[in-house]
């Protein structure tokens, strides 16, 4: 088969009744892990959400602060990297996404975190909420409505925003709340002179499960910030996985796996 045989077959519906053997070798075969599609609007998504309690009550009871983080988190040392930002200051925070308790006991422990808040799907926050219970932790606050937080500052994406189906609108809601960082990691974005603002794909690496998500004009995502009030003040490659996008050339000759940082003026 062609690379380009397989990015056709990958784009069809009937890829959900994939067995996750023939996704796998497909994978390592071609190394696909996105595909174009002619989408103007993200369809709803299926995701696959893999937290259970047990697992979040072991990473509670086996975490150790000189360890490294042992779940997913897109951005590498990321206790070290707001260390820098906010010192020995005490400081609010808000994740987007997160979905695994270690990485607030990782920054807890590191950093001088006065509000911890997590918003994600309901599932996983109810997961939260019986581990905040559990545990007795007083400054880590589980959420499915960002409407009532206030001075916050800083708002964390960690691979996230891309898969929001009203992005613009929920950034607009987190803008609203001046936070003084906003901070996004593990994000793809296409520095093309395109003028689409974004491009909808569908992420093939983690088949059967069927899932759609943005890549972002980079030069519009920024020039969107600046006419908030905010400014980039951080770009960088992600260092967390090595994403493969060759099969969008020509079409994308620019992509790039990005952790960017916006700072409010």
């Amino acid at each position: 088969m062609t690379n380009k045989f397989v990015q056709s077959l990958l784009k069809k519906k009937f890829t959900r009744f994939f067995p996750k053997t023939i996704n796998r070798k497909l994978l390592r075969r071609y190394g696909i892990f996105f595909v174009p599609t002619d989408l103007k609007i993200l369809p709803k998504n299926f995701y696959p959400i893999n937290i259970n309690l047990k697992e979040q009550i072991k990473l509670v009871e086996n975490f150790d602060p000189n360890k490294k983080l042992t779940k997913f988190n897109t951005k590498m040392d990321m206790d070290i990297f707001l260390k820098k930002i906010f010192k020995k200051k005490k400081f609010d925070y808000l994740d987007i996404g997160g979905d695994n308790i270690d990485l607030y006991l990782k920054l807890n422990n590191n950093l001088k975190i006065r509000n911890y808040y997590v918003y994600n799907f309901i599932d996983i926050i109810n997961v939260f909420k019986t581990i905040k219970k559990k545990f007795k932790i007083l400054n880590f606050y589980p959420i499915t409505n960002i409407t009532k937080l206030n001075n916050l500052d800083l708002v964390y994406f960690g691979s996230s925003i891309q898969y929001f189906k009203n992005f613009n609108t929920f950034l607009k809601k987190i803008i609203k709340k001046k936070p003084k960082y906003i901070f996004f990691s593990g994000t793809t974005f296409f520095k093309d002179n395109l003028k689409i603002d974004k491009l909808i794909v569908k992420q093939t690496n983690i088949l059967p499960h069927t899932v759609y998500l943005y890549f972002f004009n980079l030069n519009k995502f920024i020039f969107f910030f600046k006419e908030n009030n905010y400014k980039l003040v951080f770009y960088q490659k992600n260092k967390f996985a090595k994403v493969n996008y060759k099969n969008f050339y020509p079409f994308l000759k620019q992509i790039i796996y990005l952790d960017v940082l916006f700072v409010r003026n």
